[in-house]
């Protein structure tokens, strides 16, 4: 089987002839950069070399992926927030927030014409050539980009004092998801990975989580399916009180951290949806050795994982022969 047959099929429940290693999450290492001559900032606004980039680790290190972009700051700079583009090693970031008062933000009709979002959709376009690889692409979750416009913190004390101005704002935030969504599986996208991080227990209740954010995910789940896409939900964290509530998201498969365990979310939310992950980003890829990596990966398949995978987003400084050390388990 191709990488894209195997990855692809996993994730919609199918058999296949391996465990897939893959990426759903941020790809960008230095050492891939120096590798392939495409480096951040620029390869965050360049559409070649953000799929020289999106594709490295596969031709590098046998991670089954094509996966862009790395950062979670794209729909964020399209809705006027204020984005400071990092370095070679620093993701970017969202600097200021819209001046715009959170009552009339709004998701303005040449949304997909902003900032980056062209600059995705052309390197969305370009990933088609490499056809035996899943064309994976990342956006903000509607709740990380709630947190965006007005703030983490006050998007979170909101939800006690202006219940109803934070379900305004996640809409809006939802809304932008699908149009973006819908445009980047016209594209060539194959699967759709919102990352939503501030939906995390670490930060918004499970309750919240239940009643504000698993609505407008199972929305965006819903369209797309719709579209033919494939779905991935990635949620950073210890999500165990939550598990239930992503798997009725809809979505084709979750992507969780190494705080999950495995055997138990396999447990609570039966067969379906797929779970994508749960090796160390931080502990065992950036800072462990390839036998600390191999043996993370064993636990992971051992535990019932669908999809080897980091858990979160590749550190810029980890090291190939980490990620080498991942790939190989499965071979």
């Amino acid at each position: 089987m191709t990488p894209r047959d195997r990855v692809l099929g996993v994730l919609k429940g199918e058999t296949v002839d391996r465990v897939p290693a893959s990426a759903v999450t941020q790809v960008g290492t230095v050492q891939a950069m120096e590798n392939v001559g495409a480096y951040w900032p620029a390869a965050h606004s360049d559409p070649e070399q953000m799929v020289k980039l999106g594709v490295s680790l596969y031709r590098l290190a046998g991670l089954e992926t094509a996966r862009i972009p790395f950062c979670l700051t794209v729909q964020a700079e399209a809705l006027g927030c204020k984005v400071n583009m990092g370095t070679i090693d620093r993701q970017p970031s969202v600097m200021e927030h819209p001046t715009t008062p959170p009552e009339q933000l709004t998701v303005p009709p040449d949304f997909l014409s902003r900032g980056r979002i062209p600059a995705v959709l052309k390197a969305t376009e370009l990933l088609r050539k490499h056809a035996d690889l899943p064309k994976i692409v990342g956006i903000e979750g509607p709740i990380t980009l709630a947190g965006h416009l007005v703030g983490v913190e006050k998007l979170m004390i909101s939800l006690i004092r202006q219940r109803d101005a934070v379900v305004k704002v996640v809409d809006i935030c939802t809304k932008a998801n699908v149009e973006y969504a819908k445009a980047l599986i016209d594209a060539g996208a194959e699967v759709i990975v919102p990352c939503d991080p501030t939906a995390s227990p670490e930060l918004m209740s499970p309750k919240d989580f239940g009643s504000i954010a698993k609505p407008k995910l199972r929305e965006l789940a819903h369209v797309i399916t719709k579209k033919g896409g494939i779905g991935v939900l990635h949620i950073c964290g210890g999500v165990q009180k939550i598990i239930k509530d992503m798997a009725e998201t809809g979505f084709d498969a979750l992507s969780i951290e190494e705080k999950v365990d495995v055997a138990a979310a396999k447990k609570a939310i039966g067969p379906r949806p797929t779970l994508v992950g749960n090796v160390s980003a931080a502990k065992t890829l950036l800072l462990g050795t390839p036998d600390a990596v191999r043996a993370d990966c064993r636990r992971a398949i051992e535990a019932g994982i669908d999809v080897l995978a980091p858990g979160c987003g590749i550190a810029p400084r980890t090291p190939l022969e980490n990620i080498r050390a991942l790939a190989s388990v499965v071979v």
